[in-house]
This record gives C-alpha cells, structure tokens and sequence, in this order.
C-alpha cells in the first residue's frame, strides 16, 4: 500500500511540474508579445499558447499551423517560430504551438542492454518512452490540435499542417486514424519515435496516410529518423501516392540559411500542386 501511495505520489508531483512548466511559458509569452501575435486556448483542463502571424500578401493562401518537437518552445533556433516571416510572405497566416511537455525517460531494461560488451551489430537506438508516456502525450497532442483547428476558420484557402519531429509522428498516425480532420497538405520534418518498434511503424502511417505529405530530411537528423528515411519513401511510392515528395535538406539544422531553404522547398511543392 505505502508502495502504490509513492508510486502515485511520484507521477502526480510529475505532472504538477510539468503543468507548471506550461503555466509559466504562457506567462512569459503574455508578457513578452502584444496580445494581437498570441492567442490562448484550453485543451482538456491545460491552457497553451499559440503564437499568430498574418500574411503579408494581397491575397492570402491560406493558414499554416507550424508544431513543433517535445521539449522545443515557441521561438528560437530549434522552433519552427523563424520559418514564419517566410510563410507570411508567400501568402499564409501562421500559428505556431508547442507539443505537450511529455516527459520521455529510458527503459530500465535497455539501459542493462546498453551497458552490455558492445557487438559487431548496426546500431540500434534503445526506447527512450514507456507505452503509457506514449498514450498519454499522444492524448495531449490531441487535444491541441483539436481545440487550434477551429482558428482555421478564420482565415480563407488552404490548411497546411508543418510539424517536427515526435510531433510529426504522432500527426501522421493521428490522420490516418481518423482521430483528426485531414488538412488540404502536410509537411513532416524529421519525423520519428523515441521506441523501435513504433518508430517502425512511421513508414506504415506514411504510405496510408490520405492527403499530399512533403517528406523532409537531412542528414544531421538524429538516428530515430534516419533509419526509417527509406522506407518512408518505399511506402509512399507502393502506395502511388502521387503528391508525395521526400527531400534532404542541406547544411547543419542550426545553419542561418535553413529556414529560407526550407520556406523554399514548401513553396515549390505548393506550387508543384497548383495552391
């Protein structure tokens, strides 16, 4: 009994963290950002923040809803907050959100896997999220999207999704599980999961997902999403996915030419299908 009581004791003092972490992000944003570029949602019983940018155009594409990896904020280098000006510039509206503060820990059991004599084998990341981590983020996730979409009607034209990362993962399996609405497009960037086996699964989502996917890569990306680069793309053309396209993007992430490379690579595409 005193065991389950600490067991409880430590996941609940997890997420008062974790909802005081978000609290306080809200709070910095509010204070920093005249209230015209932020708007404030609830999903579920959490508020987050999401950052909005107009566009600079006459006439207006469409929105863009830019998400980005767990553990990234809203602005800086590593945020998808500096492609906006590129975005707004060719037509569309943005909205950038954060992904819930999910907090991934290794598997005990691949940590003693992990200090065992290493083996003439490829290399093999080790899970970094439990089943119940993986449940309860995806949930999360959720909620956002489902409370940011209705924003979207606001705005006339397209809908274009950009997420990052473990968010981008989790948006491809939420599409093709019909738990969202399916935007007009949508652009992934580095997609993967911290755990073998569903990072295997990526492929899958990408070959059944029902809606045109721009594909992005580079090099620098970390091993989760670069052993699943193939067959992403083997998937994606088994299935005779006509508007799908997979591109590396050159030069380190942090380079200051990315996110102008990378507004290009977008717009090409958009382009491409005739928006």
């Amino acid at each position: 009994m005193k065991q389950l009581y600490l067991l409880w004791l430590v996941l609940w003092s997890a997420e008062a963290v974790q909802l005081d972490a978000q609290a306080m992000l809200n709070e910095d944003l509010q204070q920093s950002l005249p209230a015209h570029q932020y708007r404030t949602l609830l999903a579920g019983e959490q508020e987050f923040t999401l950052l909005v940018s107009n566009s600079t155009t006459v006439n207006t594409r469409g929105v863009a809803i830019l998400v980005n990896d767990y553990g990234i904020a809203h602005m800086g280098v590593r945020s998808l907050a500096p492609l906006t000006p590129y975005l707004n510039d060719t037509g569309w509206a943005t909205l950038v959100l954060t992904a819930p503060g999910t907090q991934f820990n290794p598997d005990p059991q691949d940590q003693t896997e992990d200090q065992k004599p290493a083996r003439s084998e490829p290399f093999k990341p080790s899970r970094l999220m439990t089943p119940a981590q993986f449940y309860r983020h995806e949930q999360q996730l959720l909620q956002r999207m489902t409370a940011s979409l209705p924003l979207t009607t606001d705005y006339p034209g397209f809908v274009l999704i950009i997420a990052q990362g473990t968010s981008a993962a989790w948006l491809l399996k939420l599409y093709t599980d019909g738990a969202l609405e399916l935007p007009d497009a949508l652009v992934t960037l580095a997609p993967y999961w911290p755990d073998p086996e569903r990072n295997r699964q990526i492929s899958d989502y990408m070959g059944a997902i029902q809606t045109p996917v721009l594909d992005i890569y580079s090099q620098w990306n970390n091993e989760w999403t670069l052993i699943s680069r193939q067959e992403r793309q083997v998937a994606a053309l088994k299935a005779l996915k006509v508007h799908y396209r997979q591109r590396e993007i050159i030069g380190q992430p942090l380079a200051i030419n990315q996110h102008p490379y990378l507004a290009k690579e977008i717009y090409g595409w958009l382009t491409h299908m005739g928006w």
